[in-house]
């Protein structure tokens, strides 16, 4: 690879610490990193030192992560691509580098000062240009990737890691494949809210559905003290177990409401064997092999997701 020709990069967003980063990158067509000011005068890395002639990265005033960030900041050119990454396999947008702001006269945090942070935070930015192209629109969702789109694990590690271009193409097939969008509020907790709301409105999760009229139907718990979500009854009166899971299916989910159900067996034969539901979020297009193994179990998948309305009153005036 020629030192001209374009790098990609990941970026992470650290929208644990910050939740409304991603979307701010998105408005402001940036990725940000922090490391606030003095530890980074020049670009060349002049001055950056202690006071004595001893250069301060690998040595005891500059953290490991600076250090591989400041490296990578350094090497990073106009038109290279970069890929603002999300915790969970998810990335928010893919785009190419436009211009890059991170020297200490140059610290813009996105994160504003305040007494406890005089310098503010992720000051340090890359002006990117999305590709809208790829991706949602809506900042509010993002793209998990597919296993065959992710990067190795090595790559997964610290704020800024540089990818191999081959695979960039695959990333960006994935972002545009629209059954790889999710929610960002994937990361909230979402399971007792969407059980209540199963419990008092069955009838959307399927036509005739009501919540069982002799069992509990929230939290019924067994001998072992775990919980079912959901307990209902279909239109033809079989009982039913709804599972609920914020993110997509997987192999433990399947084998828990399928301890649910013998418990419920065990408990109630006299209803037969019940129906299993596992309602889940993240991406709409499930695993093939979870999918499989869903059949196989007899477990039906129900993808749900979050929508919020709200509506505001005018003030009449008097």
């Amino acid at each position: 690879m020629n030192d001209t020709d374009p790098r990609l990069w990941r970026v992470h967003c650290h929208i644990g610490q910050h939740p409304g980063q991603w979307q701010y990158w998105f408005r402001e067509q940036c990725c940000a990193v922090g490391w606030r000011p003095p530890q980074w005068r020049t670009p060349d890395g002049r001055n950056l030192d202690d006071g004595g002639g001893h250069e301060l990265i690998g040595n005891r005033g500059v953290d490991h992560g600076w250090a591989v960030a400041r490296k990578a900041l350094q090497r990073m050119r106009r038109n290279d691509w970069i890929i603002a990454s999300l915790p969970g396999w998810r990335t928010g947008r893919i785009g190419k580098i436009v211009e890059i702001a991170v020297r200490d006269e140059e610290w813009d945090p996105i994160i504003r000062p305040t007494r406890e942070r005089p310098y503010g935070e992720n000051g340090r930015r890359i002006m990117v240009r999305w590709d809208l192209t790829a991706g949602p629109e809506d900042p509010s969702k993002v793209v998990r990737l597919p296993e065959q789109a992710r990067w190795s694990y090595g790559h997964q590690t610290g704020t800024i890691r540089e990818l191999p271009m081959n695979f960039l193409k695959g990333i960006t097939d994935a972002m545009k494949d629209e059954n790889n969008w999710v929610s960002l509020t994937g990361t909230f907790s979402l399971e007792v809210a969407l059980s209540d709301y199963i419990s008092v409105h069955p009838g959307r999760l399927e036509a005739g559905m009501i919540a069982h009229p002799s069992i509990q139907a929230r939290e019924l718990t067994f001998k072992d003290r775990t919980r079912a979500d959901v307990i209902l009854q279909d239109r033809v009166g079989r009982l039913v177990l709804a599972e609920c899971k914020q993110d997509a299916p997987s192999l433990s989910a399947l084998q828990q409401i399928a301890r649910y159900r013998k418990h419920l067996v065990n408990s109630f034969p006299e209803y037969g064997r019940p129906r299993a539901l596992l309602v889940h979020g993240g991406a709409r297009r499930v695993l093939p092999e979870i999918e499989d193994k869903a059949a196989e179990m007899d477990i039906e998948l129900v993808y749900f997701e979050l929508q919020v309305n709200f509506f505001g009153e005018r003030h009449r005036a008097r």
